[in-house]
């Protein structure tokens, strides 16, 4: 009997332990799984939220309506970078010959291109609009006042006598090629502002505009002791000095024409001095060019 209660107890101890280590086992299992589910639900909630972030990034956010404030340093050096770029801009078509947008038509129908053989070849590839020309070949400073070149109404008259029998809106003036051979270029500079008096004495109400040597070309520069691109840098700094001092526009139209080291190019001229019809174009094209831009700096 007592051998029966112990295999009893025997069987019973076994069961409950077999029940124990299932029961053990199914709780590790189900620990393993809910442990996996938590590491996959955080997973997800990080890759919700970066996703969010990302999103949120790539959101348009709402321009500010408040204006700048005007003289601030941000909005002055936007302002100075823009207009460098205008500058830029405007002198790329000043070399190329275009012509400026914005500028007025019809703007050198009252005005007069004043000078010597270069002005006057000018005028044989003329696209100014109805410009007048006062220029003869060998024309000067000085010769303005006492030259009878000038054809008006069938009869030669001088520059300045030309200049009073009709009234123009602008005066363009160019020279100093012809008086490189000068001994003196302050005697050239004298003269030039005794022009640019008589000048505003018959044309009070225009605008005067002098305009600075053209180059030679460099093969002219190296080979002649007068006509040389030194000696026209030279001049055009007193030009530009005098046009200050007399209080009328300086037009650096040189640039128009010149090459990188300040000569006229080859092509453009047969001799050196004149230009061709593709490099008055140009010349013609910076005209055009400073035209546009005062009026689009007074609109």
């Amino acid at each position: 009997m007592q051998v029966y209660r112990r295999k009893r107890r025997v069987r019973l101890f076994i069961r409950r332990t077999i029940v124990c280590v299932v029961l053990a086992g199914i709780l590790y299992i189900v620990g393993l799984g809910a442990a996996a589910s938590i590491r996959k639900i955080n997973s997800l909630l990080q890759q919700s939220g970066q996703t969010g972030s990302s999103e949120t990034e790539g959101v348009s956010r709402p321009v500010s309506s408040k204006k700048p404030e005007s003289g601030g340093k941000a909005s002055s050096g936007a302002e100075s970078a823009e207009s460098s770029r205008a500058a830029d801009s405007r002198q790329q078509s000043f070399a190329a010959g275009e012509s400026a947008p914005g500028a007025p038509t019809g703007y050198f129908r009252d005005a007069v291109l004043i000078g010597d053989s270069r002005t006057e070849g000018l005028r044989n590839y003329d696209v100014l609009d109805g410009a007048t020309y006062y220029a003869a070949k060998g024309l000067m400073v000085n010769t303005a006042f006492t030259k009878p070149a000038i054809d008006v109404g069938g009869k030669k008259l001088t520059v300045v006598q030309a200049l009073q029998k009709k009234k123009f809106g602008k005066v363009y003036i160019m020279f100093g090629i012809n008086e490189l051979g000068w001994s003196s270029s302050a005697a050239f500079i004298s003269d030039y502002g005794k022009l640019i008096d008589a000048i505003k004495k018959s044309q009070p109400k225009a605008e005067i505009f002098v305009q600075s040597i053209l180059p030679v070309s460099e093969k002219k520069s190296s080979s002649d002791k007068v006509y040389n691109n030194q000696k026209i840098a030279s001049f055009n700094k007193q030009i530009q000095e005098m046009a200050k001092k007399k209080g009328v526009q300086y037009l650096a139209v040189d640039t128009a024409v010149s090459d990188p080291n300040g000569n006229l190019p080859a092509d453009a001229s047969t001799d050196g001095v004149h230009l061709n019809k593709e490099y008055c174009k140009k010349w013609c094209g910076y005209l055009i060019a400073s035209a546009g831009e005062r009026n689009w700096k007074t609109t």
